[in-house]
């Protein structure tokens, strides 16, 4: 079995400095900036290699691709449902003119169009006006639609002070104007990334605790783990970290970037890989993946 894993072990990340940042969302889906813009901020953070991991999504990557001066790795973020559970799964380095994954997205961006819809219906039946906006009405392909554009039109007619509490008061899961996600089948979604040529990274495991225990995260059947993101504490990344160096798994990291929230640090090319780190999920991902990357890369 290839090595790719274990020379970094005991080396201080903090030290190395930062390269890669592989979870990024755009206007292609929920994200506030559109993929040039993006790639125009990560090169002032001196960020040279970078994924879109837009929901369902892959409309933003030609776009950033022909903007960013760095690597460009193709991304998309998946929910899917695991047994009783459901998590987000990030794909990396597929074909992403693969025609079978072009096709499912469509399918899953609609459903999402649908969803949303029915929010705004739900909201203003609730009592709470509230206008779709023009550009939401009819379905775009380029724009995936998720609770954060409910966000951002309840904050902007006032029905909410700050971004967060459209999720603590009704969007969020539990909430009165929740609607449920249709998500992918877990096995159907690993057979998409296969046969678009990607590998399968779980995104943000921390956030599945504690009602998936530590050990069965680590047994879900999927190439890798994202182990650098906001959400997990210093010592739950090392915890991660050496799970992944001991059993030689392939992890990756990045900063789950959104927007640029005045009540929300600008955390754009926070975390991620370093130098280090990145050669060696490239590497993998070389060995492993469909797409041809570049020599910058």
């Amino acid at each position: 079995m290839a090595i790719y894993f274990s020379k970094i072990q005991g080396k201080s990340k903090k030290t190395q400095g930062l390269i890669a940042d592989l979870h990024i969302h755009s206007t292609a889906s929920d994200g506030e900036y559109r993929p040039a813009q993006i790639a125009k901020l990560l090169e002032k953070r001196g960020i040279r290699v970078a994924a879109l991991a837009d929901h369902d999504s892959i409309a933003g990557f030609d776009e950033f691709r022909s903007a960013f001066n760095g690597c460009s790795v193709p991304g998309i973020e998946l929910s899917v449902q695991y047994g009783e559970h459901s998590f987000h799964l990030l794909a990396y380095g597929f074909d992403p003119e693969n025609r079978e994954l072009k096709d499912q997205l469509l399918e899953f961006q609609k459903l999402r169009h649908e969803r949303i819809l029915k929010t705004f219906e739900r909201l203003n039946e609730l009592g709470i006006p509230l206008a779709i906006p023009e550009e939401y009405r009819h379905f775009n392909e380029n724009l995936t639609l998720g609770r954060p554009h409910i966000a951002r039109a309840l904050l902007a007619a006032g029905h909410i002070r700050d971004f967060n509490e459209a999720f603590t008061r009704y969007v969020g899961e539990g909430k009165i104007a929740y609607l449920p996600k249709i998500r992918m089948k877990f096995e159907d979604t690993m057979g998409l990334i296969r046969r678009a040529g990607g590998i399968s990274i779980l995104a943000h495991p921390g956030q599945y605790q504690p009602a998936l225990p530590f050990e069965t995260l680590v047994s879900i059947p999927v190439h890798g783990l994202e182990i650098y993101h906001p959400h997990h504490s210093l010592s739950y990344t090392r915890v991660l970290r050496d799970h992944c160096l001991r059993n030689n798994i392939p992890y990756s990291g990045g900063s789950d970037f959104h927007d640029l929230r005045k009540n929300k640090s600008n955390v754009l090319g926070a975390y991620g890989l370093n130098t280090e780190e990145w050669e060696n999920l490239l590497a993998f991902m070389k060995a492993n993946c469909a797409y041809p990357f570049p020599k910058s890369c």
